[in-house]
């Protein structure tokens, strides 16, 4: 790969950072060439203020193999091949950033992101299948990303922190039919809203705390919205089966989460050492780890017969986790 850009100053106001980054990757005899372009400007007001647009193509020769049917960390990352072209995307944004106020930093960008070349499992092809063969078990498709973040920074004191909060979508489709009956459909990792404030507090000369607390709206899965009662055509049954009506079409429950640090420092005579005490999820959220989707049985009240009843089961990992560390600078 190789790339070349410039920064450049046109009057007291207009800044432009124009680039271009050129990428060549061979695998199984084929060649891929990806040119990249990307270009940023910034026009500055009176003030403190300033608004900021940016284009950008991207090219990424790996795919994220994503399951629907479990909320665990189960990705899988595949390389590109003769059959599987890279994943390319085309991002435009555009920005007001204000820093009149001393000590202060607020911003507001707007986003849209198209990809091309996503990989989805086909249906009823999700994880934990053979590795050997994963080619044949994925279609190509393309997606869409767009959204909002509001971003507010104070920047000097004892105590500085951040604020930030973003709207955003992220959807993929398959305009061949093969999944989703090529409507759009949510992507796994589409969290609509997604809040998060940190806190750095310095006490005294030699301690420093620090603390985050994030929310986020949940990933999707898929699952079961009925059963199917099957009948072959010479008469017999063919079983019960279950019937998922669309691709992610169930939202899993908000996650959030504290964690905090403490570094503690100390000058010494051939350098300064620190030490750091932290605990993740302070208060032990219990968010959904794991989801598995289960039934159990039931008499139907108006019949008195036994019935089957769809269940969602959420276990949570972790609930605390302390951390801590040595650091030594010379």
């Amino acid at each position: 790969s190789v790339y070349i850009e410039d920064d450049m100053t046109l009057g007291e106001h207009f800044s432009m950072n124009p680039g271009v980054h050129l990428s060549l990757f061979f695998t199984d005899g084929r060649t891929y060439f990806s040119p990249e372009p990307r270009l940023a400007m910034k026009y500055s007001f009176c003030g403190g203020w300033a608004l900021k647009t940016a284009y950008s193509r991207m090219s990424q020769y790996v795919h994220q193999l994503t399951s629907g049917s479990l909320s665990l960390p189960t990705d899988l990352w595949v390389p590109i091949t003769r059959n599987i072209r890279p994943v390319t995307s085309d991002i435009v944004s555009l920005g007001a950033y204000f820093s009149g106020l001393k000590g202060w930093e607020f911003s507001v960008e707007g986003y849209w992101k198209r990809l091309n070349n996503v990989l989805e499992y086909k249906d009823g092809k999700m994880a934990f299948m053979s590795a050997e063969d994963w080619e044949q078990n994925v279609e190509t498709g393309e997606g869409r990303s767009y959204g909002v973040e509001f971003y507010v920074q104070k920047t000097l004191g004892r105590t500085t922190g951040t604020a930030s909060y973003t709207l955003s979508w992220a959807d993929r489709r398959f305009k061949d039919g093969t999944i989703n009956s090529g409507e759009w459909f949510p992507f796994v990792y589409d969290r609509r809203h997604n809040f998060s404030i940190s806190l750095n507090q310095k006490i005294g000369k030699r301690v420093e705390f620090s603390s985050i607390w994030t929310f986020m709206s949940g990933n999707w899965m898929t699952i079961p919205t009925r059963k199917s009662f099957t009948i072959n055509p010479d008469g017999d049954s063919g079983g019960v089966s279950d019937y998922i009506e669309s691709r992610n079409n169930y939202k899993l429950p908000p996650t959030h989460r504290l964690d905090f640090n403490f570094s503690f420092h100390k000058q010494k005579r051939r350098g300064e050492r620190i030490w750091n005490v932290g605990m993740y999820n302070a208060y032990g959220a219990r968010n959904p780890n794991l989801i598995t989707f289960d039934s159990y049985t039931k008499k139907d009240p108006a019949t008195g017969k036994n019935m089957d009843v769809p269940a969602l089961h959420k276990i949570s990992f972790l609930l605390f986790l302390p951390s801590f560390s040595y650091t030594f600078k010379f």
